[in-house]
């Protein structure tokens, strides 16, 4: 072995992989390009999922180590997909994310793309053009290659293949098994040398195939030319080269007859339950070199992001503020005062719809502008509340959309930035974007798990939840007549995240429009003189009044049929499904009491009457309370809905679906009124 140490680029030339390129312990590629099959072609529908618009035959693909001045990972892909109908045209549609950082970027060659056709009997292959392809921004560090298959039809089988060199180790590709159509077979191998260590991250609900990890060697040849050391020692050194052997661990991931993916309800986003692999890269482990972490911890990222020019640094540079801040000074009490900050931020500064972690240009700017980002917006609040005295820090997280918070410290999985002020004992979660929102409370879509609190020294994580709780609240007196028609006066009160909404609903209508709208939108309930209350308190809740009459005739009736739960919507179960794999994640807790004294008129009784009911789900989940009450001649009506936590996982569905089907057949439930004599 010569002097210079092995990997040290400036004397190595290139690196010949000699021992099986790949092919995981000797496994034969089990699909390749070009090999379509009469079979494939004549097939008419997928006969494990009859409605499939499409169907993903086979995805290979494939990733390895080569060496040429130093390490790189190649990975390749074949992909064959069946087209059943016509709204599967879109998988003619392919993008393949690469990417690229300042001047270096990753390379995406060898693209081929072929569509197959039975044309007369004969299997018509029409190639795609090499202009087909072409390049699209997507982010600062991700562009993709997009290209179009031609001739696509219904019967036609796609193949596309392509392979993508990439010099950033850490970026392994990830593989996703499922897809929003069924696959037939998925495949991913990777072969990884000794000195790189990958964190893997599995995840979904369907089962592994095949999940081995095969110890193997790999010899490659180290070539180094001739060089002129300088120095008393120093001389012409001679070039060579050695043959080098590396352990390795080949892996083999496979997937069959995968169901598509497809959409339920109360849940964050399908890549969040989607079968797949992820990976990290952990360590480096050269020979003869110190080991080198490459993975970071949760500490490491809140310096980084403490340091950083469009965030931490960002909220030390506030001069601008001491006016505002000055003024506060003679606000005592301290809720109220941070009340005040968190309110001329919100109304100082207007959201421009986007997300993200760091600012656009400065705080300052942004300030000027009138108008900012929501990190924009909110390191802003956290920079004044500082100013003012205040324990603040920013919150980044994850959005809802943006799918569940990093298993390990990803800063490019954080899509958003919140503020955090501590007073005493209070911990208090602030998102100055929207005008209509009230301290404390969080936007929907931050409602998903943890953020990570940043701080100077480190960090922590706190549950992102609101402080306020959503809940709704019907009263209503109502009379009944002998034609069988009813009247009364109604108040609804909405608090929380569902008051939060119906006030946009009202800013984007307008007040008079918004209640008009309402008295307008009939069933066989008529709405009467509605009034808004508390619509600019958005500390209270939001309460609607208004008088409510049924629709009917003059005739007196023997019978009359009343539905107890006539003021409110009935919905039907959104738990239908004979079993679920995903959670569900309602987002926050909830609480629906509705409240309804009905005065039943003179010479009529009681024939038959719902029973009372009391549902409790396990672990204190919720409960439902269904209760009827006679005293003399009024019936009084309550029903409570308490969901109390926000998320209920896979192994609780049976109870909570149970808990929807026995609420909603009760509240169909009907009151008999018959005439007395």
């Amino acid at each position: 072995m010569p002097n210079s140490t092995l990997f040290n680029t400036r004397s190595l030339l290139a690196v010949v992989f000699l021992l099986f390129h790949f092919a995981a312990a000797g496994q034969d590629a089990p699909v390749k390009f070009g090999k379509v099959t009469e079979e494939e072609l004549k097939m008419k529908v997928y006969d494990k999922d009859t409605s499939a618009a499409a169907v993903i035959l086979a995805d290979y693909g494939r990733s390895y180590f080569s060496y040429a001045q130093d390490f790189k990972v190649n990975f390749e892909r074949v992909l064959r997909i069946k087209i059943l109908k016509k709204t599967g045209y879109d998988w003619a549609n392919v993008v393949v994310p690469y990417y690229q950082r300042n001047s270096d970027k990753e390379q995406v060659i060898n693209i081929k793309g072929a569509t197959y056709n039975l044309e007369a009997g004969k299997m018509v292959k029409v190639k795609m053009e090499d202009k087909a392809v072409f390049d699209e921004k997507a982010s600062a560090n991700w562009s993709n290659k997009k290209f179009t298959l031609p001739a696509v039809k219904e019967g036609s089988v796609l193949e596309i293949s392509y392979t993508i060199t990439s010099d950033f180790l850490f970026n392994l590709r990830d593989w996703t098994f499922q897809k929003s159509i069924p696959v037939v077979y998925s495949e991913y191998r990777a072969t990884i040398p000794e000195y790189f260590e990958y964190k893997q991250n599995p995840q979904g609900y369907e089962p592994f195939t095949i999940n081995e990890a095969i110890p193997g060697n790999m010899t490659f040849t180290v070539r180094w030319s001739s060089s002129i050391e300088a120095g008393m020692g120093g001389g012409r050194t001679s070039g060579g080269s050695e043959v080098v052997s590396a352990r390795s661990m080949n892996h083999r991931w496979v997937m069959k007859d995968v169901p598509a993916i497809t959409p339920e309800s109360h849940i964050t986003t399908l890549d969040d339950y989607v079968s797949k692999i992820e990976f990290e890269l952990e360590w480096v482990r050269y020979p003869n070199q110190i080991a080198k972490r490459i993975a970071g911890n949760w500490n490491s990222l809140s310096e980084e992001l403490m340091t950083d020019e469009s965030f931490g640094l960002q909220l030390n540079r506030t001069g601008f503020f001491k006016n505002e801040v000055a003024a506060l000074q003679s606000v005592k009490d301290t809720l109220t005062r941070l009340n005040t900050i968190y309110e001329f931020v919100k109304n100082s500064v207007k959201w421009n719809g986007n997300g993200g972690k760091y600012v656009t240009t400065s705080l300052r700017k942004a300030f000027d502008n009138k108008t900012g980002n929501v990190a924009d917006i909110n390191l802003m609040l956290v920079a004044m509340l500082r100013d003012a005295g205040f324990e603040a820090n920013p919150v980044i997280l994850s959005t809802r959309d943006n799918g569940r918070v990093p298993y390990s410290p990803i800063l490019s999985r954080f899509n958003y930035v919140i503020a955090y002020a501590k007073v005493g004992d209070k911990q208090i979660l602030m998102d100055a974007t929207d005008p209509l929102m009230p301290m404390g409370m969080l936007p929907k879509r931050c409602l998903n798990g943890n953020g990570w609190l940043v701080t100077k020294t480190g960090g922590d994580w706190v549950p992102l939840q609101s402080s306020s709780r959503t809940t709704e609240l019907i009263n209503a007196d109502v009379q009944i007549l002998a034609t069988g028609v009813l009247s009364g006066k109604v108040m609804e009160s909405t608090s929380g995240l569902w008051a939060l909404n119906t006030r946009h609903s009202v800013q984007e209508a307008g007040e008079a429009k918004y209640l008009e709208k309402l008295v307008s939108t009939q069933t066989q309930l008529e709405r009467k003189t509605p009034v808004l209350q508390n619509l600019k308190e958005l500390h209270k809740p939001l309460a609607l009044q208004y008088e409510v009459t049924s629709v009917g005739d003059t005739q007196n009736k023997d019978i009359i049929y009343l539905n107890p739960m006539m003021l409110k919507t009935q919905e039907d179960n959104p738990f239908k499904n004979a079993t679920r794999k995903y959670p569900v994640d309602f987002g926050h807790g909830s609480e629906e009491v509705y409240i309804c004294n009905f005065i039943i008129p003179e010479g009529y009784a009681i024939e038959e009457m719902p029973k009372n009911l009391i549902l409790a789900l396990p672990e204190n989940g919720g409960r439902f309370t269904y209760m009827l009450q006679v005293t003399g001649n009024k019936i009084q009506v309550m029903s409570k809905v308490t969901i109390a936590k926000p998320v209920f996982y896979a192994e609780e569905y049976e109870h909570l679906k149970q808990f929807y089907t026995q609420m909603v057949a009760k509240h169909a439930e009907q009151i008999v009124l018959k005439k007395k004599g």
